[in-house]
């Protein structure tokens, strides 16, 4: 009687590395935003067929850096202060600094006023500390996903599947002999390389947007469980967008059936840090000093370090801890860091992608060369995160937007918070 050879811990790998990295490029940064989603559609999610180009969140073309750093008012503008209506949650605590905004104009002009992007971060210090802690098993997330389809799935998937089908028949042909397989090896990641960087792209202007539930669990061994795919819609940019769809046999950009996805394995918060995770929250410093020395001790340690500098690390990790249940001592202290950073404007009041009114802080910041926009949408009263969104410069319409329609504690998988 024969038994099957059994494949070698080497062949293993190669097959691991080969399978997870046929992804392309500008997607991995979605992903991985996704993973705190999707967050994601986890990781099972994550290798599959990719779709457009932001886990988040939430966006690489490689990862693009989230940036929501803070800056002064332009110096040299004559302006008048006066407190931001409702943000700050009670009366204020004796010395406690109270939120401001610029204006042009005098105290009593008809003007619009801007929210000055720093005194609006140190505002929302002050009622982030004074929210009530919550608790539950399972930390909730609803959130609408907007992005542009840019990657021709079916010519994708089909160029997938020619790779696969050549590295199978390889690894027969090269069976028993180490060298000529690690060399091939080799030559299969270059093609996986290429494909990645260069997937084969639609010819018209679309957008996908659906709904994703997820559930993370508090305690390591309770499972984690994401609901992706709810109430998908596309949206041409044209008619003639469509059109061209069309003509091209009206390819799924999206699948419309929702798909429901339990991870038993602890997920991570930010891709950049393995080491923040749900369970790892309550022990982040609840001082800006303290917080701030936390970060750049993480940031030595991590893989960011390579790509970009603290201050363009700090943008995203912070937007991985906004939309995470961080205690309101940390969450106010995380306030405080950010206010004291250079670089964003605030554009005031706008409308996020689920027609809430809040005050948008933007940034700018480039990758491989190109220019984005990155803005984040606050609750002017709880200065909790609303939505936030990646622009190209140029284009009028975000590569990625995210509205966060629910989040808080429950109980069960399956529950909703109660309002």
């Amino acid at each position: 009687m024969t038994y099957p050879t059994p494949r070698s811990r080497k062949e293993d790998d190669m097959n691991d590395r080969v399978f997870a990295q046929l992804k392309p490029v500008e997607l991995d940064g979605l992903t991985e935003d996704a993973y705190l989603r999707r967050r994601s559609d986890d990781l099972a999610r994550a290798f599959q067929t990719p779709r457009s180009p932001q886990r988040s969140r939430r966006l690489t073309m490689p990862r693009l850096p989230f940036l929501i750093t803070a800056a002064t008012a332009a110096a040299g503008i004559a302006a008048a202060v006066i407190v931001v209506p409702g943000l700050v949650s009670g009366d204020p605590a004796p010395g406690a600094p109270t939120a401001a905004v610029v204006s042009r104009g005098s105290q009593d002009s008809q003007e619009p006023q801007t929210v000055d992007a720093r005194s609006f971060l140190l505002a929302a210090a002050v009622t982030a500390a004074r929210e009530p802690a919550g608790s539950g098993r399972y930390w909730y997330t609803r959130e609408r996903v907007i992005q542009q389809v840019t990657v021709d799935e079916a010519k994708y998937t089909a160029r997938v599947k020619t790779l696969v089908r050549e590295w199978e028949a390889r690894k027969k042909e090269l069976k028993g002999k180490p060298a000529e397989l690690e060399a091939a090896d080799k030559e299969m990641e270059k093609k996986v390389g290429e494909l990645k960087a260069s997937p084969p792209k639609v010819s018209y202007a679309a957008t996908a947007a659906y709904t994703e539930d997820s559930w993370h669990a508090r305690e390591k061994g309770d499972s984690n469980r994401t609901v992706g795919n709810q109430d998908v819609k596309i949206t041409f940019g044209s008619p003639e967008d469509r059109e061209k769809w069309k003509e091209e046999g009206s390819p799924v950009l999206r699948e419309d059936k929702p798909s429901t996805s339990d991870l038993d394995l602890p997920l991570v918060l930010s891709i950049d840090n393995p080491t923040l995770t749900l369970q790892s929250l309550a022990g982040l410093p609840t001082d800006k000093e303290g917080l701030e020395r936390r970060l750049r001790s993480l940031y030595g340690k991590s893989s960011a370090r390579d790509r970009v500098d603290f201050a363009g690390y700090l943008p995203q990790t912070s937007l991985d801890l906004l939309r995470a249940p961080l205690t309101p001592g940390t969450r106010s202290a995380l306030f405080k860091v950010l206010a004291e950073q250079p670089g964003i404007t605030s554009q005031g009041e706008v409308t996020d992608a689920l027609g809430r009114t809040g005050v948008a802080l933007t940034s700018r910041f480039t990758s491989d060369g190109d220019s984005f926009e990155f803005r984040l949408i606050f609750d002017e009263k709880s200065a909790k995160l609303l939505e936030y969104s990646t622009t190209k410069e140029g284009e009028s319409s975000p590569l990625t937007r995210v509205a966060y329609q629910d989040t808080g504690w429950v109980d069960r998988l399956g529950e909703r918070p109660q309002d």
